[in-house]
């Protein structure tokens, strides 16, 4: 019975090995292979244990685990100066279960209500914005989830949770915006402006989510949300989409953990986002950093900067990779094992 049981043992272990074996590895995953959004009908992993991770362009990210695709923000369409992501609104309709938008600005969430409607995903965020996505007409009451962050708001996915924290929304001196407006310009007109249709474009985007005086104040302070990621593994992810000072409920929530495993950090606001970007950095201690409203500052670069923050990164946190990943460009990350893997 002993020399039974130890081969039943021994087959059990074989058997669990090949399983963990029988997965390809991250470089041949197919979801790492391809530049095709999951929620646009791309794959999703094969391996249950890799999460995929797609930057969309300003603060919006793709989140694929499992059978779930997450849209963290969602403006798939593009104001003109920014760089163009080579995908459409209505292609990002095949597959998502879920989008978490951090504020009420156009640039994070004016295509949700159309992305809502036509997939069915919960639609997650701050007052400011779902009243706006309710006056859409597009989103149903039981599609929707007001959060204010502020304690107990878990949404519960297969194989991780999200709890919505509350956040603080990016202010930058008005004396530094105008200057930066004037530098904007100087560039748009060497480059030889705007076409009348993209003008009018930009019109239609610009104007799309309109805020009035008290939600543009109360935005700053009460109406920005970041999210936690707990996988049950216990993998950790934190995402915000913009950067003010951290918050009470953002230090709450890392009480008691050394660090996290990817974050999600702003950086924005040109020649000032040092200093801002590393207060999360500190607080969060992410493994890996993928940046947040790094793209497109106005018309004057394709990208902020990204040499400055890494070095401040490296020499504070010689252990933390600071990655910029290209437009759509799949970042695979082993949650079980923490291996990563960056696409083309």
């Amino acid at each position: 019975m002993r020399v039974a049981a130890g081969v039943l043992v021994a087959l059990f272990l074989s058997s669990s090995a090949s399983a963990q074996t029988s997965y390809p590895a991250l470089e041949q995953e197919p979801a790492c292979q391809t530049l095709m959004p999951a929620a646009a009908g791309g794959p999703l992993p094969r391996n249950p244990d890799v999460v995929v991770l797609r930057f969309l362009g300003v603060s919006n990210y793709e989140l694929a685990y499992r059978d779930n695709v997450i849209l963290l923000d969602a403006a798939v369409d593009k104001l003109s100066w920014w760089a163009p992501n080579n995908i459409t609104t209505d292609e990002m309709i095949k597959h998502v279960n879920a989008i978490l938008i951090g504020h009420a600005h156009g640039e994070h969430l004016w295509d949700a209500p159309f992305i809502g409607e036509k997939t069915g995903a919960l639609v997650v965020g701050d007052p400011i914005s779902m009243r706006w996505i309710r006056g859409t007409g597009r989103v149903g009451d039981k599609k929707m989830a007001v959060v204010k962050g502020l304690g107990g708001e878990t949404f519960k996915f297969n194989g991780f949770t999200v709890e919505a924290v509350q956040g603080h929304h990016n202010i930058v001196p008005d004396e530094y915006m105008r200057k930066d407006r004037a530098a904007a310009e100087a560039v748009g007109a060497l480059k030889g402006g705007l076409t009348p249709e993209q003008q009018a474009h930009d019109r239609r985007l610009g104007g799309m989510v309109p805020l009035d005086a008290e939600e543009r104040q109360k935005l700053i302070t009460e109406g920005t949300i970041a999210y936690f990621f707990t996988f049950d593994n216990g993998f950790k992810a934190f995402y915000t989409d913009s950067a003010g000072p951290t918050t009470e409920a953002e230090k709450k929530i890392m009480q008691g953990k050394g660090g996290i495993d990817v974050g999600f950090i702003p950086y924005y606001g040109g020649e000032l986002a040092i200093p801002i970007t590393m207060e999360y950095v500190r607080l969060f201690k992410p493994a890996v950093m993928l940046p947040t409203h790094h793209d497109g500052h106005r018309n004057r670069m394709l990208d902020m900067p990204m040499g400055p923050l890494n070095l401040a990164i490296r020499d504070e946190f010689p252990k933390s990779k600071a990655i910029a990943p290209l437009l759509r460009t799949p970042v695979c990350i082993n949650t079980a094992t923490k291996e990563l893997y960056l696409g083309n």
